[in-house]
């Protein structure tokens, strides 16, 4: 038998890898997202580490940085490129990342849209751009003439 947790940054999961008569883990589900701080990330190689799978919730960036992604220059040129939206690159990203992810959309169009994303790729080099968004501090709007983004 297995267990499963969630939100277990590396010193939970090592206090429970401690704790006696203690199931092994086989997933962390935890919030994951181009904007994840570097504990997050050290939490995905611990668990890389360790053979625990990561689900990935909010993997557009969750309440507080969903909206933000939108705003970023580098992913709607990465949308373009590769005829995607926004959220289909951020969750191609967090595939090419190794976990699995749980979009959640009661829109028909989003869930058909959210399952699209097993068909490409982002090259090495655009996952590295995408990777590197943790480490923005600003997000450069990029529409014309200070259009709104149209996010429905």
């Amino acid at each position: 038998r297995y267990g499963r947790v969630s939100n277990f940054a590396v010193n939970h999961l090592k206090e429970f890898d401690n704790m006696e008569g203690a199931a092994p883990i086989a997933n962390n589900q935890i919030q994951y997202s181009p904007f994840v701080d570097a504990s997050e990330q050290e939490t995905l190689k611990y668990c890389a580490a360790h053979n625990i799978s990561i689900t990935a919730y909010s993997p557009l960036g969750g309440l507080t940085d969903q909206d933000k992604a939108f705003t970023y220059g580098v992913l709607n040129e990465l949308a373009a490129k590769y005829g995607r939206t926004v959220s289909q690159i951020m969750l191609r990203w967090a595939l090419q990342s190794g976990t699995a992810v749980i979009p959640g959309t009661g829109n028909p169009k989003h869930m058909k849209e959210n399952l699209d994303v097993y068909n490409f790729e982002l090259t090495q080099e655009d996952f590295e751009i995408v990777n590197g968004l943790k480490h923005a501090k600003d997000a450069p709007i990029i529409t014309p003439a200070n259009q709104m983004i149209n996010m429905d």
